[in-house]
């Protein structure tokens, strides 16, 4: 059986911030959830959801699919998605794969809530 997720909840300044709090995203089963509790924020009505992924050393490209779900999601929204505190690792996997032309990646906390918060 896999373990679920683990994440942390907080609101700042308007903005909704997800810590992700496992350090491997590696499991397919376990993207499906992400997928579900990211588009699960931006159907309940977040308009600036930030993803804090300092905890994340690893990642599988499956993952890069919830991203992308949720954020087609926000846009339909007109909602933003950011993610701040990548490691040089994830942060490459960012790139290779080109989130980061579609997303807003932060290298802290504080500048992306200074940035995209009310």
């Amino acid at each position: 059986m896999t373990n679920p997720l683990q994440f942390m909840e907080e609101s700042r300044q308007g903005v909704t911030i997800l810590h992700i709090l496992d350090q491997r995203l590696i499991d397919p089963q376990l993207s499906e959830q992400l997928t579900r509790r990211l588009c699960g924020f931006i159907e309940g009505g977040c308009m600036r959801l930030l993803i804090e992924m300092g905890a994340v050393n690893r990642i599988s490209s499956v993952f890069f699919r919830s991203f992308i779900a949720a954020g087609k999601k926000a846009k339909e929204r007109n909602a933003q998605m950011a993610f701040c505190n990548l490691t040089p690792l994830i942060k490459e996997g960012f790139t290779i794969t080109g989130l980061d032309k579609l997303f807003k990646i932060y290298a802290s906390e504080g500048q992306a809530i200074g940035e995209i918060g009310e």
